[in-house]
C-alpha cells in the first residue's frame, strides 16, 4: 500500500511539473537596426537544447522545466548574447538584440568554448552567407551573392561570364531560387558578370546543396534563399558604392511601426563597351541593365507583423553589324506580401502571395528577313508555413503551396508567327516536416512532400529523412536521402555557357513528362584549432533529363523539341571554414562526376546511346577566399581558385560540300560528345581595402585586380576561315576569358 502510494504521488507530481513547464519564446534581432535575424542560434546553456531562429528570426523552446535556466544566443558577426530567466507555470517571452561585432579585429584567437558553437542545423549540404561574408570575396565588378557561392564546395560555374549554379551535377534550372519567398527565373545581368541580387540588400544568403528538406520542392538540385534587409527601424541610414563599371544606392529609414528600404543599382560600361565594339568591328554595341528593389516591414504588435516587397529589373543589349541587327531586352518582375503571425507561443505562422514574371524577347533584322521572338512566364503563388513546437523535442512545420504558372512563346518574322504557344499549369503542394531529438545525441528529420500538376495530371509523392548524430562535444556525422520532382524546365540554346538568344521556359505537359531525382549523402562536422571541417559524400540519380533537339524544326509539341534520358552525379565536397581572429575565410575542396545518356545522342556503330560527360562536368575544384586584417583599418582579400578543365565536343575537320547545282553546304566531323577537356582553369584575384571614418560617414576605399597573374583561361576553341585557293589551312583559335582587370571604387555608409 505504501509503495503504490508513493507511486501514485510520484506521478502527480511528475504531472505537475509537465503541466508547469512553459514555454519560451521570442524574435532574434540586431540592436542597432531593429533587422530581424534569421539563422541565429538559441539555446539554454548546459542542458543541451535548443533551436535555430527561421527566416523571420522567431525561436521557440517548448516546455521549459521550472526553475533557472541560462540563456544564450550567437550568430556570426555579433557577440554573443547571454541572459538569466526563470522558468514557473507561465509562457516566457524573451527578445533578443544582439550587438554587431566585427570578429576580423580581434589580434588573438582563443579557441571556441562550447557555448559559442553550438549548433541545431541537421540540414546536410547547407550553408548560411551573412552579408558580411558576401563582401569578402574580391569580385570582377562588385561583391555578389552568387559568385560568393560559386566558391563553395560541390557548385560550379562554366566561365568567368556565367552566373549559373552548378549544383553538384544539376543545372541552372533545377536550383530553387527564392528571393524574400518569391520565385526567381533568371538570376543575371550582362550574359553573367552581374546577379540579381545586390549584397547591400542582402541580409543572408542561404544554400542547400542537395537533401534539402519537405518544406522545399518542385526543384532536382539545390536551393538558393536569398533574404534582404527589413530596413533600419531605429535610423535612417544610406549605404553605396561607385565603381568603374556601376553604381549603386540603398536608403532605408524607419516609417509608421516599422521600416523601408530602396535599392537601386546602374550599369556605366561606357569603357568597356567601347573596347568589345572595336573588338567586334560593330557599327554599334550598347549595354546596360538596372535592378530596383523596395520593402517595408511593420510591427504592428509582438503577434503580427507584414511585410510588402518588389523587385524590377531590365536588360537592353544592341548590336548593329553591316549585315544584320540584333535587340536582346530580358526582365525579371517580383513581388511578395507576407503576414507574419504568432497564433501562441508554439504555434508560428507565415503566410505570402507572390508572384513572379520572367519576360524576354529577340528581335533579329538583315536585309531580307525580320525575326522576332518573345517568351514570358507569370507565376502567382500562395504559400503557407507553420512552425508548431507541440513538446520538447519536437519541431513540426507543414505548409502548402498553391501556384499558377502560364508560359507564352512566339516566333517567326514580323507579320507571320510560326510557333505561338500560349499555355497555363496549376501546381499544388503539401508538406510537413518533424525536427526531433529522438535522443540527447540523435536528432532526426523525417518529412514527406506531396504535389500535383494538373498539365499531364502528374503526381508527386516524395518522401524525405535527414539524421545528425553527435559523436563529440563538437563532432557529428550526419546524412540525408530523398526524392525529388521538378515539372518546369529550361531550354538553353548556350554556347559552352552563354546564351546567345534568350533562354526559353517551358512547362511539363502530357507528351513531356517532369523530371525526377534521389539524392543520398553522408558526411560529418567537427572544429579543428578553431575551424570549422565540413565533409560530405553524395550519389544522385536523375530521371527524365533533357537536352534541346536541335533535328526538329516544325513541331510545336514540347515533347518533340526535347531529347530526353537519365543521369547520375557522384563526389565529395570538403570545406574548411574560419569566423575569429585577424585571418578568416575558407577552403572548399570538390571531386566529382556528372554523366547523361540521352536518346538520339552520343550513339555508337549499333546506334545505341552511351553515357557522356556532361558540358559541366568537374573533376576537381579548389578555392580558397581569405580576409587578411593586417592593419586597424586595412584588409588584403583574396581568392584563388583551380579547376579542371571541362569537356567539349572537338571538331576533328571541317569542309565544304559543292553539287553540280553550285549549292554549297558546310559539313564538319566531330570528335566523342564532350569526349575531351578544355586546359584547366587557374585565376588568383587581390584586392586591398581601407576603411575611413569622416563624422557620420564610414567609407570604404578599395583597388582590385581580376586574374593578377594574367592567366589566359580558355573559354572555347573555334576554327578559322582558311583560304584554299592560298593552300592556308584553317586554324584552331582560343577564345579567352577575362584578362588581368583592375578596378577601383569606393563604398559609403551614412
Amino acid at each position: 500500500m505504501t509503495i503504490k502510494t508513493a507511486s501514485h504521488t510520484l506521478v502527480l507530481l511528475l504531472l505537475a511539473a509537465y503541466g508547469q513547464a512553459a514555454d519560451l519564446s521570442g524574435f532574434v534581432r540586431d540592436q542597432a537596426s531593429g533587422e530581424s535575424l534569421p539563422f541565429a542560434n538559441v539555446y539554454l546553456k548546459g542542458e543541451n537544447r535548443g533551436t535555430t531562429t527561421n527566416e523571420s528570426g522567431y525561436y521557440a523552446i517548448a516546455r521549459l522545466a521550472p526553475g533557472a535556466h541560462t540563456l544564450v544566443a550567437s550568430l556570426v558577426g555579433y557577440r554573443s548574447f547571454e541572459k538569466a530567466i526563470r522558468a514557473g507555470d507561465q509562457n516566457l517571452v524573451v527578445n533578443i538584440s544582439l550587438q554587431e561585432e566585427s570578429i576580423q579585429l580581434e589580434t588573438t584567437t582563443v579557441e571556441a568554448r562550447r557555448d559559442e558553437i553550438e549548433s541545431f542545423d541537421i540540414s546536410p549540404g547547407r550553408t548560411t552567407l551573412q552579408v558580411k561574408e558576401l563582401k569578402t570575396a574580391p569580385a570582377a565588378i562588385e561583391a555578389d551573392p552568387i559568385r560568393t557561392i560559386q566558391t563553395l564546395p560541390g557548385v560550379s560555374a562554366l566561365s568567368d561570364f556565367s552566373v549559373g549554379l552548378y549544383v553538384r551535377g544539376g543545372t541552372p534550372d533545377q536550383n530553387l531560387v527564392l528571393l524574400d519567398g518569391t520565385d526567381v527565373y533568371n538570376a543575371s545581368h550582362l550574359f553573367g558578370l552581374f546577379s540579381t541580387f545586390p549584397a547591400d540588400a542582402a541580409k543572408s544568403t542561404e544554400l542547400l546543396r542537395g537533401g534539402y528538406p519537405a518544406k522545399y520542392g518542385d526543384r532536382l538540385s539545390s536551393v538558393l534563399n536569398v533574404i534582404t534587409n527589413e530596413g533600419n527601424k531605429e535610423e535612417f541610414e544610406a549605404q553605396g558604392g561607385l565603381s568603374l563599371l556601376s553604381s549603386r544606392l540603398t536608403l532605408q529609414g524607419p516609417v509608421a511601426k516599422g521600416s523601408w528600404l530602396l535599392s537601386g543599382r546602374r550599369t556605366h560600361l561606357d569603357l568597356v563597351i567601347g573596347l568589345a565594339k572595336n573588338a567586334l568591328d560593330a557599327k554599334k554595341f550598347a549595354y546596360n541593365f538596372y535592378d530596383l528593389q523596395g520593402k517595408t516591414h511593420q510591427i504592428f504588435s509582438h503577434a503580427d507583423q507584414f511585410t510588402l516587397a518588389g523587385y524590377t529589373g531590365q536588360d537592353a543589349l544592341e548590336y548593329r553589324f553591316d549585315e544584320f541587327d540584333i535587340d536582346l531586352e530580358w526582365g525579371n518582375r517580383t513581388i511578395s506580401s507576407k503576414w507574419t503571425h504568432v497564433f501562441d507561443s508554439s504555434l508560428f505562422g507565415n503566410f505570402l502571395f507572390t508572384g513572379s514574371r520572367f519576360e524576354a524577347g529577340t528581335l533579329f533584322n538583315s536585309e531580307d528577313v525580320e525575326l522576332k521572338e518573345f517568351n514570358r512566364l507569370t507565376d502567382l503563388s500562395l504559400k503557407g508555413d507553420l512552425n508548431y513546437f507541440p513538446a520538447s523535442g519536437h519541431a513540426v512545420e507543414a505548409g502548402f503551396l498553391l501556384k499558377r504558372m502560364s508560359m507564352e512563346y512566339r516566333f517567326g518574322e514580323a507579320d507571320q508567327n510560326w510557333v505561338d504557344v500560349d499555355t497555363e499549369g496549376f501546381h499544388h503542394a503539401l508538406y510537413v516536416q518533424d525536427n526531433w531529438s529522438a535522443t540527447p545525441r540523435l536528432t532526426l528529420q523525417p518529412g514527406l512532400r506531396f504535389s500535383y500538376f494538373t498539365n499531364g495530371r502528374y503526381s508527386g509523392v516524395a518522401p524525405r529523412l535527414a539524421a545528425r548524430y553527435q559523436l563529440g562535444v563538437d563532432t557529428f556525422v550526419k546524412g540525408a536521402a530523398g526524392r525529388y520532382h521538378q515539372y518546369i524546365f529550361r531550354l538553353a540554346r548556350e554556347f559552352q555557357g552563354i546564351s546567345i538568344l534568350s533562354n526559353v521556359w517551358a512547362l511539363a505537359d502530357s507528351t513531356a513528362e517532369p523530371s525526377e531525382a534521389l539524392h543520398y549523402i553522408v558526411g560529418a562536422e567537427t572544429r579543428w584549432l578553431g575551424i570549422a571541417v565540413d565533409a560530405e559524400a553524395y550519389y544522385k540519380d536523375y530521371g527524365g533529363l533533357y537536352e534541346l533537339n536541335y533535328d526538329e524544326q516544325h513541331s510545336i509539341e514540347i515533347a518533340d523539341i526535347l531529347r530526353r534520358g537519365d543521369g547520375r552525379a557522384y563526389g565529395f565536397d570538403l570545406l574548411f571554414k574560419r569566423n575569429e581572429g585577424k585571418h578568416t575565410g575558407w577552403l572548399s575542396f570538390s571531386t566529382g562526376l556528372s554523366e547523361r545518356t540521352i536518346e538520339g545522342l552520343n550513339q555508337d556503330a549499333q546506334s545505341r546511346e552511351q553515357s557522356f560527360k556532361s558540358k559541366f562536368d568537374r573533376r576537381l575544384s579548389v578555392d580558397l577566399i581569405h580576409s587578411w586584417r593586417f592593419r586597424r583599418r586595412w584588409t588584403l582579400n583574396t581568392a584563388l581558385a583551380y579547376a579542371s578543365g571541362q569537356p567539349y565536343t572537338q571538331i576533328l575537320g571541317r569542309g565544304e560540300l559543292v553539287l553540280p547545282s553550285d549549292l554549297r553546304f558546310e559539313i564538319q566531323r566531330k570528335g566523342e560528345l564532350n569526349g575531351v577537356r578544355l586546359p584547366s582553369y587557374q585565376r588568383l584575384d587581390v584586392a586591398v581595402e581601407r576603411q575611413l571614418k569622416f563624422r557620420a560617414w564610414e567609407m570604404k576605399l578599395f583597388f582590385q585586380i581580376v586574374n593578377l597573374t594574367n592567366r589566359k583561361n580558355i573559354f572555347n576553341y573555334f576554327w578559322s576561315e582558311g583560304k584554299p585557293e592560298k593552300r592556308q589551312p584553317a586554324k584552331r583559335r582560343q577564345i579567352p576569358m577575362l584578362p588581368l582587370l583592375p578596378s577601383f571604387g569606393l563604398d559609403f555608409n551614412f
